[in-house]
């Protein structure tokens, strides 16, 4: 399988797709939306993160617990 991701501008979206539809390939949109709250909060955390308090993602995966199933 080939998979290949696009950056499409919002305004130029529903253009694109139209165009992908003509070639009868599926679309499949993940609909997402943020609120204005949440695209400050993340803004907020991002202005304020220090690159020292990063963790490589192999270290991270390490420290995550998962609750047993019963």
């Amino acid at each position: 399988m080939t998979q290949i991701t696009l950056n499409i501008p919002d305004n130029e979206l529903s253009f694109f797709m139209q165009l992908i539809e003509k070639f009868n390939y599926e679309t499949v949109i993940n609909e997402f939306s943020m609120t204005e709250e949440m695209k400050n909060l993340l803004d907020e955390r991002r202005s304020t993160s220090k690159v020292d308090d990063f963790l490589p993602w192999d270290e991270a995966k390490k420290q995550l617990r998962f609750k047993s199933e019963k």
